[in-house]
């Protein structure tokens, strides 16, 4: 082998070393601002600030007939039944869907209980 041809080979090897750790460096970087939105995203969901999911609400009414609902609703249905007080009524939300998609399957099988229930993406506190 000449030397020419050596170092064409270790200028290659050198340069590519050099580029693969500028990019694995950009990488961790990335990764580290990646990993600080995402527990800031999750941070706001817990608070409420952001609601990124579906809810089919089944009533909306006084407080008595919300409980009995929501009872009902606790033992013909899998999905999480809550109540929520929004002036003036109380309401009977069910599930926390992921997607429309996913909330509209479960609005067939509550809607043949409950047809007047509706499927809603909650409002974001400000």
């Amino acid at each position: 082998m000449n030397y020419s041809h050596t170092y064409k080979i270790t200028l290659t090897l050198v340069l590519f070393l050099f580029f693969s750790l500028q990019m694995n460096a950009q990488e961790s970087t990335t990764n580290i601002k990646l990993k600080k939105v995402l527990q800031e995203r999750k941070q706001l969901l817990n608070k409420g600030y952001i609601k990124n999911y579906y809810t089919i609400q089944v009533f909306s009414g006084d407080i008595t007939n919300a409980q009995k609902v929501l009872a009902i609703c606790k033992a013909e249905f899998t999905d999480r039944s809550q109540i929520f007080y929004e002036t003036p009524n109380y309401k009977v939300q069910i599930g926390k869907y992921r997607n429309r998609l996913d909330a509209d399957r479960a609005l067939e099988r509550i809607t043949e209980k409950y047809p007047s229930a509706f499927v809603f993406k909650p409002k974001e506190k400000k």
